[in-house]
């Protein structure tokens, strides 16, 4: 948590410092994310088990931004960025290496069962567009292409309910530095108030270490897994 203040702080400091002469804009947003399919290892009582080409769920995407672009590059800005979504493990079937709940250690097929993870992220973007059909009343262009990229941190949570592997196990929480690469496009609908279509690309190593186990105490489970994540978005954006 310390961690999430600092950025947010120095998000605040550098969208506050310099001259006052700017575009501001705040943004809210909602899609679907998929979350391609990657590799979950789990290392718990039975040993370590690596189930191979998890699929996860879709899920509902949502979040805000908040920024400015520059008077001197009004092509360039930065901004506040916080986006949710939740990758969810639903059972399945896959290909197992190493232990699987009915014994034995030599791999085989066996089920995930279920993993609820949610994940949100907090980033420092810097944010390029380029400003089209300029008039008066739409001074920075009535229609904006722009791309951004951040460094985002991510806080997952992972709650392993119904799997066999860590029936008894409570939650565990990771927090993860990742990559965020997007592209979209503004349109102005009316004076000061922007449309957009947005994709994203993230990407997070999320890796939880403390699974605990009140069964089979003093024992915590591991578990990690990569989140390559595409996600489309559409939303409002205010600008002044």
């Amino acid at each position: 948590m310390k961690g999430v203040l600092t950025c947010v702080t120095m998000a605040c400091l550098v969208l506050t410092a310099g001259p006052a002469s700017a575009e501001w804009f705040a943004d809210v947003f909602v899609g679907q994310s998929f979350t391609e399919n990657s590799d979950v290892t789990i290392h718990g009582a039975q040993g370590l088990t690596v189930f191979r080409d998890v699929e996860f769920d879709r899920s509902l995407a949502y979040g805000g931004r908040f920024g400015r672009y520059f008077d001197a590059v009004p092509f360039l800005g930065v901004g506040v960025d916080y986006f949710h979504f939740s990758p969810r493990i639903g059972p399945q079937s896959t290909r197992v290496e190493g232990c699987v709940p009915s014994g034995g250690c030599s791999g085989g097929q066996s089920g995930t069962g279920q993993i609820d993870m949610s994940s949100s992220a907090i980033s420092l973007d810097v944010m390029l567009r380029l400003p089209l059909l300029k008039s008066k009343t739409a001074p920075w262009g009535a229609l904006q292409p722009y791309v951004s990229a951040g460094v985002p941190l991510f806080i997952t949570n992972v709650t392993p309910r119904t799997t066999s592997y860590l029936r008894n196990h409570d939650d565990d929480t990771d927090y993860s530095f990742g990559y965020k690469l997007a592209g979209g496009v503004a349109f102005q609908v009316v004076r000061n108030l922007m449309v957009f279509g947005e994709y994203r690309f993230t990407h997070v190593e999320v890796s939880v270490d403390e699974l605990r186990s009140a069964a089979t105490a003093p024992h915590h489970a591991s578990l990690k897994a990569d989140l390559d994540t595409h996600t489309a978005l559409v939303g409002l954006s205010a600008r002044w």
